[in-house]
């Protein structure tokens, strides 16, 4: 079992969306670009403030909801700026005690004023403030080595922009995990007929879902919607059988097995065959399902 397969039981319970896996990838890819390029550069300073600037700006282009690579870059350039001007200006008034403090009072103003506003960009204000504070006594103090600090921000930062536009897209990953959530929940509760669609496994799972679709190809909101369509339909009761129930929860636990070898899923098992039988309705249901996510893998 891979540490970055969709599904993992022992990183399950602290990482069910495979959001942690897929940030520390990239900061894993971007931080080894960093160290090779602090081999090449000689910086004025500690690396590290250049150095972890870059990742924080790369992991803001992860969370930062954006439909596209150019978009991204977009994203991981604003904020790489915005980090390094909030550390100028607040290194630059660093060794005035009543200035510094009236600056640093203006610029969060104006920065939670403007930008805090924007739920998609709410959390940036934020660490551009506690980073400009956290890095105050490395901030250049006049405007030759503010320009020579901007340098290399950007020098280092073309590390993380490689990262950015080279790293591979592992979102249909965080999707398919939060999939599996929905069907683990909907194989614990078959037959039940007190089972609501208000369970948080499946509210949150399909929340997830939902935040993604803007970055996902087209097929993922016909599987969302035929996710939904279904979590609807398998609320009704339907006083299935045990035998009846037996096959649905094989017919899920198949699927599950499916999903989590990122592969298609074919309704042709003896089971199904059996299901199929003895409630047509329940198997169509289920084929509806199955045809959105094989629309996914084809």
């Amino acid at each position: 079992m891979s540490v970055y397969s969709v599904s993992n039981k022992f990183l399950d319970a602290y990482d069910p969306f495979w959001i942690c896996r897929l940030l520390s990838l990239k900061v894993g890819a971007a931080a080894i670009l960093l160290f090779l390029c602090n081999g090449f550069l000689l910086a004025p300073q500690s690396p590290m403030f250049y150095i972890l600037t870059t990742v924080i700006a790369t992991l803001a282009s992860e969370v930062i909801p954006a439909p596209n690579k150019a978009r991204k870059f977009g994203n991981f350039v604003f904020i790489l700026f915005l980090l390094a001007t909030t550390t100028m200006i607040f290194g630059m008034f660093s060794y005035f005690r009543f200035g510094l403090f009236i600056v640093v009072m203006t610029f969060s103003y104006l920065v939670l004023r403007f930008m805090a506003a924007n739920p998609k960009v709410a959390a940036v204000p934020t660490i551009m403030i506690m980073w400009g504070i956290v890095n105050m006594s490395g901030g250049a103090t006049d405007l030759n080595a503010v320009a020579n600090n901007y340098l290399y921000y950007f020098e280092f930062g073309a590390m993380g922009a490689i990262t950015v536009l080279l790293f591979p897209d592992f979102t249909p990953k965080v999707f398919d995990s939060a999939f599996l959530r929905i069907l683990g929940s909907d194989v614990d509760n078959v037959g039940n007929l007190h089972y609501k669609n208000s369970d948080p496994r499946v509210l949150s799972a399909l929340f997830m879902m939902r935040s993604k679709l803007p970055v996902l190809p087209q097929r993922y909101t016909t599987l969302y919607e035929a996710i939904i369509a279904f979590q609807n339909a398998f609320m009704k009761p339907h006083h299935l059988s045990p035998e009846e129930t037996l096959l649905a929860k094989s017919t899920l636990s198949e699927l599950m097995l499916a999903v989590n070898a990122q592969a298609p899923y074919a309704l042709d098992a003896d089971n199904v065959a059996r299901l199929r039988a003895m409630n047509p309705g329940v198997y169509g249901i289920l084929a509806n399902l199955v045809d959105g996510y094989n629309a996914c893998k084809a």
